[in-house]
């Protein structure tokens, strides 16, 4: 009978030093990002309070702009730091590696995405004159089912991390919490884009950046 021995911990190949820092420099964007950004304010029928968010946006014009700027390389540093991690792990797992790549790129490209409607919001924050007439368009924009679709692809992306995450637990290259917390963390940060809270938001961002940068760290010791 023949069988099959995993490769033990110390034979598990290293990340390259900029892949290391791929791993911290990915939730650090998106948690300054979206410290800067307005969030999605929601009314107490759970739908989303737009005067409020284009009020805030108008207030803080600059730090939106920025915020919205970073979204959007946020969302191309977690697209390559899936595949990384992906190609990574995929001696480990196949399969689930694999598939946390693809749906975790999918994620990164759904917050590009996000970032583009952060971008048009913040126009139609500045037209006070025709308040009325954005909060109109906000309302049917987020009723579209394009609108559905995008965060369907955020919610892919969140899946995608899970299946990391796994594949990390299983890798027994890293401590088992950080492999935890990366997973939590990745896929907080995609379902938490739009709001409705800062501390929401952010705190996705936060745990992201601790599994993430207690990965890189566990890997840098190797």
């Amino acid at each position: 009978m023949t069988h099959t021995v995993s490769a033990p911990t110390s034979a598990v190949r290293g990340l390259a030093p900029w892949q290391l820092a791929l791993l911290v420099t990915a939730p650090v964007v998106a948690l300054v990002a979206r410290l800067l950004n307005t969030p999605w304010y929601q009314k107490d029928d759970d739908q989303p309070d737009h005067a409020r968010v284009l009020t805030d946006m108008a207030a803080n014009t600059l730090a939106n702009d920025i915020g919205a700027q970073l979204t959007l390389v946020s969302g191309m540093l977690y697209a390559v730091t899936a595949v990384v991690l992906g190609l990574w792990l995929r001696d480990r797992m196949p399969r689930v590696a694999s598939a946390g790549l693809i749906l975790g790129a999918i994620g990164g490209f759904g917050l590009a995405t996000f970032a583009g409607q952060l971008v048009v919001i913040g126009q139609a924050a500045g037209l006070e004159e025709h308040r009325p007439a954005m909060i109109v368009l906000l309302e049917k924009s987020y009723d579209s089912p394009q609108s559905g679709l995008s965060y369907m692809l955020l919610v892919l992306g969140a899946l995608g991390w899970v299946l990391l995450g796994v594949a990390l637990y299983r890798s027994h290259a890293v401590p088992r919490a950080a492999a935890v917390l990366a997973a939590i963390g990745g896929a907080g940060v995609m379902l938490t884009a739009p709001g409705p809270l800062v501390s929401f938001i952010a705190g996705a961002a936060f745990v992201s950046l601790l599994g993430l940068a207690w990965t890189a760290a566990s890997l840098k010791e190797r």
